[in-house]
């Protein structure tokens, strides 16, 4: 009974020491809650990608999960650092440590039960409120987030892990120390760190890896391989700059006639004396923007292209593949869709049959001076030296409302679809057949286009004797030509209304055709699933950037508290041999830029550095604009930073408040 009635006094009486790690507690608790409820809620049985929603919500969940163990595990630690002189005292009165870790377990309690009510209530009114934002990103019409018990309950089961965690880190450190290393824990500083100049050196050889790695990337697919190998040696390399790098540039610093002076003097000794410290906080502070950079620029970059996107893929309502006999005129299965629409009493228009040959994925035996020659089909991906090629013939783009100009045999005119292949080229030589580029077109109108991987260029041949004969070839090197069967799309445009009465009647139709097969996909459906996912991943990436912002600002702030008191017994002395408030105030922000700096200005070079891997991590899900991708990262860096100089001022607040008391 005593240890309770000790742990609450100590819980009401020490606020200012406890709000910290409740505040880090029911913020993480909250965007956990707002995931889990709305991941886990049987409202998304209603939505459009449901499932699809589902499961990116049970992947933040894990993001989340980890996250939130490492911000709590700082968190209690330094409000173990802060109440550690308490702890002494407790054990030198002979309380002893048994009951010490009592009344700190019965703290946990009281502090857990806090966290799940207030985190709670908060999480429940933002469920809400987000859940609107959330079914807007999708374009669903059903506004009603269902709570149930159970999402109460896993996210409580989930902060009873962390808290039963924080209790055995706890009891661990409390029971190894000594009383004397207790009362002194608070003010215990570091020891000056050494210069290690061969862990600088690494340091910098980890992050020219890592950027080197991010650089080198050629297509979508490769930036998602080789995305966590570079993570990983960034990571590696921030920590050792911080820790090494920057100590070895303050001691060279530390060599020079300017550190004499008094406002150098000061500075550079304190950011030595504490560095080790700092540089972990500083490092975590990096990582975490970073990671809420890259996260909110691919999420936004993915979200705003969506429409475009579908729009590239139909630039019609409808489109119909269909696999015919070789021979079938293009009017044949032009009137199968016109015949079954009006069996189905469906409207349709401007319908247009093309031969298509897309996403004709080879290896490059060579590309130089504007001659490019295929080696064989590739769609392995594991090669930098593949290209993608679509074939349409003349007459088939113009009949899509394009103007192309004569070709003879032998003859093609190419077009950039993505990236840049086509640039310059005079000749492509097509397995082992020579055609001359003649013309480079300037743009390609309604051209039905697809999702790709690598750049990828358009081929008009002169007609269709020339693009049966080239896709024969590339078929046969990927070894799967049909001597007897042809591929076509169908364009054409309908009522949105309309798509299912006709998706049932050309099914019916289809199936008493025994040589021809097809498959109609809509433009208003596919926008649909697209925004349903794409609106979840906006989401996501925003509670995730979000929770990495907050955590940096929690880790931000916490530096300044313990920094502000550290800090505060140093200028102490400082003013009492007789330096000037004046002077003392200078060297205080001097330190505190320096602090703040850093770390938006490594976050901005890592990056630059990763927006190639971002660029293609983008390109996957159909955004090739890269003016807009570099308009939206600009956008991006611009308010993560002023987000970043806002904290910086609320928290540099309490740090002058502290030193200056």
């Amino acid at each position: 009974m005593l240890s309770l009635k000790l742990a609450w006094g100590n819980l009401k009486k020490g606020l200012s020491n406890f709000a910290p790690f409740l505040m880090a507690t029911i913020v993480m608790y909250t965007l956990l809650f707002i995931v889990i409820s709305i991941g886990a809620s049987p409202s998304l049985d209603k939505l459009v990608g449901g499932e699809s929603v589902a499961l990116l919500m049970n992947f933040a969940v894990f993001i989340l999960g980890i996250f939130g163990a490492i911000i709590l595990i700082y968190s209690y630690r330094f409000l173990q650092v802060q109440r550690a002189r308490e702890f002494g005292l407790y054990d030198i009165l002979g309380l002893g440590k048994k009951r010490i870790i009592t009344v700190s377990a019965f703290e946990l309690v009281f502090s857990y039960f806090i966290t799940i009510v207030l985190g709670t209530i908060i999480g429940f009114a933002l469920s809400k409120f987000l859940f609107l934002i959330f079914i807007n990103l999708m374009g669903g019409n059903y506004f009603n987030l269902i709570i149930t018990p159970q999402i109460i309950g896993m996210t409580s089961l989930i902060f009873l892990a962390y808290f039963v965690v924080l209790f055995f880190i706890g009891a661990i450190i409390i029971k190894r120390s000594s009383s004397l290393d207790l009362l002194h824990e608070e003010s215990k500083g570091e020891k000056e760190p050494k210069a290690n100049r061969l862990l600088a050196f690494i340091s910098i050889i980890l992050l020219i890896a890592g950027y080197g790695i991010a650089l080198s990337v050629q297509n979508p697919v490769e930036a998602l391989v080789k995305f966590m190998i570079a993570v990983l040696l960034v990571i590696l390399g921030t920590y050792s700059f911080y820790i090494s790098f920057t100590i070895w540039y303050l001691k060279w610093r530390k060599k020079r006639d300017s550190y004499y002076e008094p406002k150098n003097f000061i500075t550079i000794s304190s950011m030595l004396y504490r560095m080790k410290q700092n540089a972990v906080g500083l490092a975590n502070i990096t990582i975490l923007l970073s990671m809420a950079l890259v996260t909110i620029v691919v999420t936004v970059g993915i979200f705003v292209s969506t429409t475009n996107t579908v729009n590239n893929q139909y630039p019609q309502e409808a489109k119909t593949t269909f696999v015919a006999p070789q021979g079938t005129s293009r009017d044949t299965l032009s009137n199968e869709i016109t015949q079954t629409a009006n069996k189905a009493n469906v409207n349709v228009r401007n319908v247009k049959t093309i031969a298509v040959a897309n996403d004709l994925m080879f290896r490059v035996a060579s590309n130089k001076n504007g001659h490019l020659t295929t080696n064989k089909a590739d769609t392995s991906f594991k090669t930098n030296n593949v290209i993608t090629a679509n074939l349409i013939t003349r007459d088939d783009l113009m009949a899509l409302g394009n103007k192309v100009p004569k070709l003879k045999d032998g003859e093609i005119a190419v077009y950039n679809l993505q990236g840049n292949a086509s640039d310059d080229l005079k000749t492509v030589t097509w397995f082992n057949q020579k055609f001359q580029v003649t013309q480079h077109l300037d743009q390609v109108k309604h051209y039905p286009g697809s999702i790709v991987y690598t750049d990828t260029f358009l081929i008009v041949v002169p007609n269709a004797t020339t693009f049966d004969q080239a896709s024969k070839e590339y078929l046969t090197s990927a070894g799967v030509y049909e001597k007897n069967n042809k591929a076509f799309l169908t364009l054409f445009d309908l009522k949105p209304s309309d798509t299912k009465r006709f998706d049932k009647a050309f099914n019916t139709e289809v199936k008493q055709h025994k040589q021809i097969t097809g498959y109609t996909s809509y433009r208003s459906e596919t926008n649909a699933m697209q925004k349903a996912v794409i609106g979840g991943f906006m989401f996501i990436g925003f509670v995730l950037g979000i929770g990495f912002i907050l955590g940096a600002a929690l880790i931000i702030y916490y530096k300044q508290l313990s920094e502000g008191a550290q800090d505060k017994r140093s200028y102490r002395i400082l003013q009492e041999i007789g330096l000037s408030k004046r002077e003392i105030s200078r060297s205080i922000k001097a330190q505190v830029r320096f602090v703040f700096f850093l770390p938006i200005v490594v976050t901005i070079i890592h990056f630059l550095f990763a927006y190639r891997m971002v660029k293609n991590s983008i390109n996957i899900f159909g955004m090739s604009d890269n003016i807009l991708i570099i308009a939206v990262s600009a956008l991006v860096i611009a308010i993560v930073a002023l987000i970043y100089w806002i904290i910086y001022k609320a928290t540099s607040r309490v740090y002058y408040k502290i030193v200056e008391r």
